[in-house]
């Protein structure tokens, strides 16, 4: 150890210079590292805000993509659609129902106008409803074993005349073709259960409504030529041929048969209210309405689904006996007027909620759409009845 009084002369004492550049060297070295601490703070701070922001974008996304889902996939099935006395029916069930008539249409080699369908489907679950809960108080009561026999009527095979057959083997191939039919529609055997009971409610309210019909009443005789909507033929074409050819003759080459004219276009005899449309073109006796004369031949009548009609009238009001197919028409007529009652009624009296709009329409549409099922139309030889959908 050197001690002061030990310290050579030799030594070079500290100067003043030299504490100076020392303590500036401190200063520096404290000042870098203050830089650096606030560099480093700065750059944390900086990573915390970005952090922040990118949760927040993250969560805008996310909200984003969940109220899209929420919107597009799932709230429109939950919608209620419509409803009678409180039985709610969905927009999903609304899909799921016009689904299955799409399946059974395509299996029997017909197709589903989605111009038209949804809301008229609607109403079909609708009506379905109204008369389920009606039924016990007009006499309709429709058992397991009615639904049993008209799912066997529509599946059993047909063997050909004069063939034995063993009735063990002809339930087997009636079960198979059940469940074939079953899985090509995508449908379960309560649904389709279902489906079969409102058709059977639907025949007994016809059977029950036709008990007022007259067996003869006032007819006129008609024959028409019938035309499509979209159709290749124009209706003012067809009137100019009118003027200088048969009307047979142009009505078997345009006519475009509903099933109630032959190919030559002659419907027959026709009561008031079998072809609500026309009355008062062939039975309005108002004065000033253009009622058509014996002879004449209208002008084309556009009807609301059923096509373009211009009416040849044969002959006047005579009383007939009503054929079996004006018989079905007007009972048909029967029903559709027994439901639009019930609808109004319950429109106007508060248990009947509808909720659909064009943009519901549309989802329904867009649903049925995407999932329109692929059904190859099956072999016809060991089918019974003809299969008839609901709604």
């Amino acid at each position: 150890m050197v001690l002061p009084w030990n310290r050579s002369d030799d030594e070079p004492s500290e100067t003043t210079s030299d504490r100076r550049r020392r303590r500036r060297s401190a200063r520096n070295r404290t000042q870098d590292a203050r830089d650096q601490s606030n560099q480093r703070s700065g750059e944390r701070k900086r990573q915390r805000i970005a952090m922040t922001v990118g949760t927040i974008l993250i969560m805008a996304i996310a909200a984003i993509v969940a109220v899209g889902y929420y919107r597009e996939f799932y709230n429109p099935p939950r919608v209620t659609a419509g409803a009678i006395r409180g039985e709610k029916f969905s927009m999903g069930d609304l899909v799921e129902r016009i689904r299955v008539v799409q399946g059974i249409n395509r299996y029997q080699g017909g197709k589903v106008d989605l111009s038209v369908v949804p809301f008229k489907y609607l109403q079909g679950l609708l009506n379905a409803e109204i008369l389920r809960q009606a039924s016990p108080s007009i006499g309709i009561y429709v058992t397991k074993e009615n639904v049993d026999a008209a799912i066997k009527g529509r599946f059993y095979p047909v063997a050909p005349a004069g063939q034995e057959t063993d009735p063990g083997q002809l339930d087997l191939e009636f079960e198979s073709n059940y469940q074939n039919f079953l899985t090509q529609v995508n449908l379960s055997d309560d649904v389709y259960r279902r489906i079969v009971e409102e058709g059977l409610q639907r025949q007994q309210l016809a059977l029950f409504l036709a008990r007022d019909i007259p067996a003869s009443m006032e007819q006129v005789e008609i024959e028409w030529i019938r035309l499509e909507f979209d159709g290749p033929v124009q209706a003012d074409d067809v009137k100019v041929r009118l003027e200088s050819e048969d009307f047979q003759q142009v009505a078997a080459d345009v006519n475009a048969s509903g099933g109630f004219a032959d190919s030559d276009g002659y419907v027959g005899w026709v009561p008031e209210g079998a072809f609500p449309d026309f009355d008062k073109l062939l039975f309005s006796t108002d004065e000033g309405s253009a009622i058509l004369e014996v002879g004449g031949i209208s002008d084309p009548q556009f009807t609301g689904e059923d096509g373009i009609f211009i009416i040849h009238k044969l002959s006047d009001l005579e009383e007939k006996e009503l054929s079996r197919l004006m018989l079905y028409k007007l009972t048909m007529e029967m029903v559709e007027g027994w439901q639009e009652t019930q609808l109004t009624q319950g429109s106007h009296d508060g248990w009947l909620e509808i909720n659909f709009d064009s943009d519901r329409y549309a989802w329904v549409a867009d649903q049925v759409r995407l999932t329109a099922p692929r059904v190859p139309k099956p072999p016809t030889q060991n089918q019974g009845m003809p299969i008839r959908g609901g709604g």
